[in-house]
């Protein structure tokens, strides 16, 4: 994977550096003339184009997003079974009867409300692991890559993820705020297929599941 990795960013050296302010050197010795400054080396990232185009980042969100479904497929059908109580409530002539349904609708009541706080812990932690992963994955790469080309700062910053995004007021609005970094003109400085490609090297996406034929492929409810 380490070579792979050093392959994918010697390739891709990021060629023409921006002159932004003369590297610091120590002190030279009395008598001596000064060394003359190293121009520090900086380039850019697309952090909206990584995140969209790294597959790791969208698996591990698919899987967040079907776990949430599973939770509310279960907590629709026992919403369902509460509409059938509360009719058969309405109809019902004889008092105990009333008080069964009654009584089977505040049980099943405090199930939603139970599966709801479980949903709510279970998936606010899942989606905290996976973002700081991502970020740890994504900061590492940029890091090595960074190191790897001698670069002395990759700054990130949003912008369209997609050309036709590019016109876009909500990617425009994003662009305009502040403290966002505007990348108007550069030439030779964006690394973000660079990163792209390094994070799908060194973090694949794990395999999709291979479905058997005439599987049905909706997700039973309740399932991890």
């Amino acid at each position: 994977m380490k070579r792979t990795f050093t392959r994918l960013a010697a390739l891709a050296t990021v060629g023409a550096a921006l002159v932004c302010a003369p590297a610091v050197n120590a002190d030279p010795p009395a008598g001596s003339s000064p060394p003359a400054p190293r121009p520090q080396r900086i380039c850019i990232v697309n952090i909206a184009k990584v995140l969209r185009e790294y597959n790791k980042a969208n698996f591990k969100g698919a899987e967040i997003t079907k776990k949430r479904q599973d939770y509310v497929s279960v907590v629709n059908a026992k919403r369902e079974k509460m509409v059938e109580l509360q009719k058969l409530f309405t109809t019902a002539t004889v008092p105990e009867q009333k008080k069964q349904y009654e009584e089977q609708a505040r049980a099943i009541q405090r199930e939603i409300e139970d599966i709801d706080r479980t949903a709510q812990q279970e998936l606010t932690k899942l989606s905290n692991d996976t973002i700081l992963q991502v970020y740890q994955e994504i900061k590492g790469v940029i890091g090595d890559i960074a190191k790897t080309n001698n670069l002395d700062m990759v700054l990130a910053y949003p912008a369209a993820s997609k050309p036709e995004e590019e016109n876009s007021p909500q990617v425009a609005q994003l662009m305009l705020q502040t403290p966002a970094l505007i990348p108007f003109y550069h030439r030779g400085m964006d690394i973000t297929d660079v990163v792209v490609q390094t994070l799908n090297a060194r973090y694949p996406s794990p395999p999709a599941p291979v479905q058997p034929a005439g599987a049905s492929s909706v997700a039973p409810p309740g399932g991890k």
